[in-house]
């Protein structure tokens, strides 16, 4: 009997730990954002005269400064909700899986989560996408740094956007 009641407490402790919610879920708004606009400009000014306001146009269209970004993780899996977009569902542990923006692009999206950081990466033929938010250390801002790099593209296109709760 001494060996069950030791059995179910270590038990008991970890089903506590796994139910508590990551500090990285939530509803967050925008605090600050880069100027994307000219960003976008740094990555594209070395495109010839024709392909530059083309790759502007688009990497204008896919990178708005997002005013909302709503987080859920559990222990199935990781949505991410930007802005009034559909929430997009990740596998949790980095497990890749196929999602379809509203435009119908299809990529293969993947989250990692750490304690203090969440990695989205989108990937297709095209290029891809990674979104890290990083939640401050008072746990006040979050913080999205988004990396969209293509063989189309110069170099890649960097910005930050903070969130606070």
């Amino acid at each position: 009997m001494r060996a069950a009641r030791l059995f179910v407490v270590p038990v008991l402790a970890a089903l506590s730990l796994a139910a508590q919610e990551s500090p990285l879920s939530g509803t967050w708004t925008q605090t600050r954002a880069d100027d994307i606009a000219a960003a976008i400009d740094v990555t594209v000014k070395d495109m010839n005269f024709i392909k530059r306001p083309i790759a502007r146009g688009r990497l204008a269209k896919l990178n708005p400064a997002y005013k909302k970004v709503t987080i859920t993780i559990t222990d199935k899996g990781v949505a991410v909700k930007l802005d009034d977009r559909a929430p997009i569902l990740m596998a949790a542990g980095g497990k890749a899986t196929p999602w379809t923006r509203e435009d119908g692009e299809k990529f293969m999206v993947a989250a990692q989560v750490e304690k203090d950081r969440l990695i989205q990466t989108f990937k297709n033929e095209e290029g891809e996408r990674t979104n890290v938010f990083r939640l401050s250390p008072d746990g006040k801002t979050l913080t999205l740094t988004a990396t969209v790099k293509s063989g189309k593209l110069p170099k890649p296109l960097t910005y930050s956007i903070t969130f606070g709760r």
